[in-house]
C-alpha cells in the first residue's frame, strides 16, 4: 500500500529531474537596456563526449538495425543537440523577447543579447540497470554549460554570466523493487528483445540524451528568465 501511495510523487519528481547553478557573473553597475534580441546559438556538441548505453537491450537494439556504435554516438549527439536548442528557445520566446537561432558563426546584430552553448556530457547509463533496479542505477544524464553576453557592440561582446546545467533519467523504482526479483528478470528479457525490434528509436529518445538534453535546457532557460528579471527586461517568475 505504501509503495501504491508514493507512485504519484515518485513519477512527478522523476519526470522533473534537472539542476542548474551559476559558475561565474560579472559585475553589472546598472541594469542593462533590453536586448532587441535574444540571439540562441547552436549548442556545440562531439560524438565523442557521448557514452553510449551498455545494456543488453541497447546492444540488441544496436545489433537488430546494424547500428555502429559510431554513428549511434554521432546521432545522440545531435538529437541532444537539437533538443536543448529548441527547448531553450521556446522557453525564452515564452517571455515575450524576441528569439533568433543563428550558427554558432554567426555575428549577433547589435543590442543583442548573446546566450551560447556547449554539451559536455550525454551519458546513456544503462537502461537494463535503471528497468531492474532503479533508484537512480544505471542513470542517464546530459550536461551543458551556456554563457551570456551582452552584445551591445557585436564585435566585442561582454561576459554577464554562465551556468552550469544537468537533466538526468532521475530516480524512480526499478523492477526488483515494485515486481520481485523473478518477474523483474523476465521483463527485461521482454523488454530488451521486443524493443529492440518494435521501439528501437522511439524507446531510445524518450529515455535517452534528448529527454536529458531538454531537461538542461529548461533548466537553462529558468536562469535566463531570472537574469532578464533582475535587469526589469520581464517580470519575474512566482
Amino acid at each position: 500500500m505504501k509503495r501504491a501511495a508514493l507512485a504519484p510523487a515518485l513519477a512527478l519528481g522523476a519526470c522533473m529531474q534537472s539542476h542548474v547553478e551559476t559558475t561565474a557573473v560579472a559585475p553589472v553597475a546598472a541594469p542593462l537596456p533590453r536586448p532587441a534580441h535574444i540571439v540562441l546559438t547552436e549548442f556545440a556538441v562531439s560524438p565523442d563526449q557521448v557514452h553510449l548505453d551498455a545494456g543488453i537491450g541497447a546492444s540488441l537494439r544496436r545489433a537488430a538495425s546494424g547500428t555502429a556504435p559510431e554513428q549511434a554516438a554521432q546521432e545522440e549527439a545531435a538529437e541532444a543537440q537539437q533538443a536543448i536548442t529548441e527547448t531553450l528557445a521556446e522557453r525564452l520566446a515564452a517571455d515575450g523577447l524576441p528569439v533568433e537561432r543563428l550558427p554558432a558563426s554567426a555575428a549577433p546584430p547589435p543590442g543583442s543579447l548573446l546566450v551560447q552553448g556547449q554539451i559536455v556530457a550525454i551519458d546513456e547509463g544503462n537502461r537494463t540497470r535503471r528497468t531492474l533496479i532503479g533508484l537512480g542505477a544505471g542513470q542517464s544524464r546530459v550536461v551543458a554549460e551556456a554563457q551570456l553576453y551582452d552584445a551591445t557592440d557585436p564585435a566585442h561582446p561582454r561576459f554577464l554570466q554562465s551556468f552550469e546545467a544537468t537533466g538526468d533519467s532521475g530516480r524512480m523504482p526499478g523492477a526488483a523493487e515494485t515486481m520481485g526479483a523473478g518477474a523483474a528478470a523476465e521483463r527485461v528479457a521482454a523488454s530488451a528483445a521486443t524493443s529492440a525490434i518494435l521501439h528501437g528509436y522511439a524507446e531510445r529518445y524518450k529515455t535517452g540524451g534528448a529527454q536529458n538534453a531538454a531537461k538542461a535546457g529548461g533548466a537553462l532557460a529558468r536562469e535566463i528568465d531570472a537574469f532578464a528579471a533582475r535587469q526589469g527586461w520581464v517580470a519575474a517568475s512566482n
